[in-house]
Parts: C-alpha cells; structure tokens; sequence
C-alpha cells in the first residue's frame, strides 16, 4: 500500500497514501499502528479517522480533467455554488475538459458572461437524489434541478443523455461516490431547450386579436368576467367561436347575466393545462364549481367538441378552442350525479308538477335562475322525512322552503339577511369565520357545507346544507 501511494476505492475515488512521517496518513486521516490484519477475504488496516470523502465541488476542484468545469462553477451564481457545495445527496453529470473543448470559443465565453444562463446550464447537469449507473434504465426520464427533463438511452454496456434539443452525450465514467451525492463524467455539454419567446397578450387580447370570438368576449364583458379572464393567473379556458355559440342555436339576448357567466365559467379552468394534460385526465373542476369530463378518444371536453386549435399560449393561461359550447347540467342533473343527493332527487321525484316546475327553469328561454338549498342524504335521514308516506302537499312545502327565485351566490348573502324562497323566508347568519347557517321558517338551523357552495349551473346555483329546512307552521 506504502509502495503504490494512490489507488482507487470502491467508491471510484482516490485514496492518496503519505508515509513521509508517521502516523502514515490516507488523504490525510490517520493509521493506526494495527496494519495487516488479514482475513479470509482481504486484509484490514485499522485507522485512528474516518476518512471523510470530499464533496463534489472539493473533487471536482482535485480532478485535473473538470478544470473548465470548475471554471464555469466559479462563475456561476452563489444559489448554484450554494447547491452543489449542500448536503444533498445529488446527481452530477460532469462535462470533462474536452466536452467544453468542442463547444466554439465565442459560445463558451458568451455562456461564462452570462450568469442567468450558465446557472440554467449548470442546473441542467444536476439532479436530486443519488442515481447510480445501475439505477438508470433505458428510455428513463431525468427531471434536473432547473425543471428540465434528461432522457437516458442504453445501447448494451452503453450509456447516454439525450438533452432537450436531441443531442446525444455519453456518460464515460460512472459511479464516483462522494460526500454530498455521486457524479457521472460525460463527454459532451447538456444543453436545456432554449426558451421560446413568450406571448406577449393576455387571454382576453389573445381572443381579441382572433377576430372569431365576439359572442364569447360579448358575454364575458357584459357579465363582468372579462378582467377575471385577463388577469387570473395560470388557468386554462376552452373558448367558443363565433360559430360554436351560432350552432348552439340558442339567443343570449334574453338568457340572465347570472345563466351566462355560470356558462362562461363551466369553460374555465383554474389550472394552466396544455392538451396533452387536458386528455390525460377525466374530468376537470371548473370555476363553476362543477366538473366537466374529458373523453380523449373524442377529444370532447364536458361533451362538447375541441377544435384542432390547441395550446393557444396567453401571459396568463392558455387557450384551447372549442367547435362547440359546452351546456353545463341543470341543479336537477347536478343532483343526480352527487351521490350525497340522492335523497333530494328521489323528493323531487315525488313532488308535484308544480314543484318539478320550479327546480327546472327554462333559464335558456329567459326564465330567471334559481338557488337551491340542497340538504343532504345524511339531512333528509335525520329529519324523519319518509318520502313513502309523507303526503305530496307537505313534501312540496318542505322543497319550496328550499327554493330561491332568484340566483344568490354566497358572496351575495349577508349577515341577518332575510331571504324569500318560493313558500316563506330564511335568515341567513355568517360567522367570523365565514361559516354560513341558514334560520328556517320554523326557527331551525342548516349549515352550508363550505365545500359545496355555488356551484354554478344551467338553471342558477346550489349551497348544500347539513340539514333540512322547514317551513312554519300554518
């Protein structure tokens, strides 16, 4: 071991032997005077130390052929320094001196001039967590510390990175255990894909300059949504044209600004999601409080078709436009598709005409939306109701106590407010907290489930309530 003066760990990295003084030293941690401890496998030499690998950076700094990369690091910002002198563990793919060799001069001393993208460069070589050659697998996908994707291809015995920009580097030598992570010696540079320019409109100026969304930006102005569409950020709207609101066959003109914007926001999405996101779900929750469903076979989106013109990127979200509109459902179909009201569907079922009447407005024809207090399966069970044999005339009063001929959102509710339904008044109460409780007419008390409130429909808006509502007394 004396004679040799450096040899390689099972780590892949050097121990340096210094026999010049004693204690001898390994990398500068001591021997002991326990040496040749031989066993059936190998021989033990006992240290007075553990020896403490170096970090990237330090071995990095000690390995002749990363000196450009050294180079680059010492220009980088401090947060990228910062990360790679960190606890980690990490992952470095390290470009050794002739990757950066192959690069043209003007190109790499533009790189080192410019901060910014010499940490979006660096970035792109590293990754969370400790990956060895072993863990890699062909056709892998790599997310790097800046966000980007790295794709490992393996050809036999060998390995390579395929960058953003389809260039294929080779990983030369791997493994290299070290304190704060392992590192894999590439001969090539990784390049993240250069950023295209961003839009420079927002979604309303997008739609605007499209020229083919009149009656979309029409409806979205006169309902007061159109500053909601141009400044929230990061949602995704699936816009009508022109010709999608013509086939829908249906005049605006007497439709409520309420029945509209429950429209408009069925259509709006509060995520940002390109196409591919869009078809890989099922359903998507809407700013309507409502979901729509995705079927990628069709490419329709709440059963209504998306166009070939997808991915229409604005400052604050994307745009995918529609063939046709998408009808949201009616409170009724709402009803029907919450399991939690399936008592409420099965009252209105044994209501009267006059009552089905009221919980379905033709709101498309110009009948007024309504609200509806929606209790719940678990409120209709503790109430003693028996749909079996509660006579019509009470179950319709009981429904109609529930029923507002009017659309009021939450934020349209007021403490101590006295609200008509269709057979007498509520009162509503709003805790500090925001809480929201309904007073029926009997002097009971319903909580609306903060959960389940205004959700937007068809034919005007549901709160869904832990308890029934009761009319008073004749």
């Amino acid at each position: 071991m004396v004679g040799t003066g450096e040899f390689t760990t099972l780590a892949n990295t050097a121990l340096t032997v210094d026999s010049s003084n004693s204690p001898i030293l390994i990398n500068g941690f001591e021997l002991s005077d326990t040496l040749d401890v031989e066993a059936s496998n190998g021989v033990i030499h006992v240290l007075n130390e553990v020896i403490i690998p170096p970090t990237i950076l330090e071995a990095a700094a000690a390995t002749p052929d990363l000196s450009t990369l050294v180079t680059a690091v010492g220009a980088s910002s401090q947060g990228v320094q910062d990360t790679l002198a960190g606890a980690g563990p990490f992952t470095v793919f390290a470009p050794i001196n002739s990757a950066f060799a192959g690069v043209p001069a003007e190109t790499l001393e533009g790189l080192l001039a410019d901060q910014a993208a010499l940490d979006g460069v660096l970035t792109y070589h590293v990754v969370s967590g400790q990956t060895l050659a072993g863990d890699l697998t062909d056709g892998q996908m790599i997310t790097t510390v800046n966000g980007g994707m790295l794709e490992v291809a393996i050809d036999g015995s060998d390995v390579a990175l395929i960058d953003e920009n389809g260039t294929s580097i080779n990983i030369v030598t791997t493994d290299i255990r070290l304190m704060n992570g392992v590192v894999h010696l590439i001969d090539g540079i990784l390049m993240p894909k250069a950023d295209e320019e961003g839009p420079t409109l927002n979604i309303v100026e997008t739609a605007t300059e499209a020229g083919s969304f009149s009656t979309l930006l029409g409806a979205a102005t006169a309902t007061n949504l159109a500053d909601t569409l141009a400044t929230a950020d990061g949602i995704t709207v699936f816009a009508p044209t022109d010709a999608a609101f013509t086939a829908l066959g249906v005049d605006l003109t007497p439709v409520s600004a309420d029945v509209i914007a429950n429209i408009l926001l069925t259509h709006v999405v509060g995520d940002e999601l390109e196409s591919g996101d869009v078809v890989a779900e099922t359903s998507l929750a809407t700013l309507a409080n409502t979901s729509v469903a995705v079927d990628s076979s069709a490419l329709t989106i709440g059963g209504a078709d998306l166009s070939e013109t997808l991915d229409v990127k604005a400052t604050n979200g994307i745009i995918h436009i529609m063939d046709e509109v998408i009808v949201p459902p009616t409170i009724v179909e709402v009803a029907g598709a919450t399991d939690a009201l399936s008592s409420l569907v099965a009252a209105i079922g044994a209501s009267s005409a006059t009552i089905q009447g009221v919980v379905t407005p033709d709101t498309l024809s110009g009948d007024s939306p309504i609200t509806v207090f929606a209790p719940t399966n678990d409120a209709f069970t503790a109430s003693g109701i028996d749909l079996s044999t509660v006579p019509q005339t009470a179950l319709d009063g009981v429904l109609a106590h529930h029923v507002v001929t009017s659309q009021a959102l939450s934020t349209d509710l007021s403490d101590g407010q006295v609200v008509t339904t269709a057979n007498g008044t509520v009162t509503v109460s709003i805790a500090a907290d925001g809480g929201i409780s309904i007073t029926d007419g009997a002097g009971n008390t319903a909580n609306v489930i903060a959960t389940l409130k205004d959700i937007r429909t068809l034919t005007g808006v549901v709160h869904v309530i832990d308890a029934v509502l009761t009319p008073a007394a004749d």
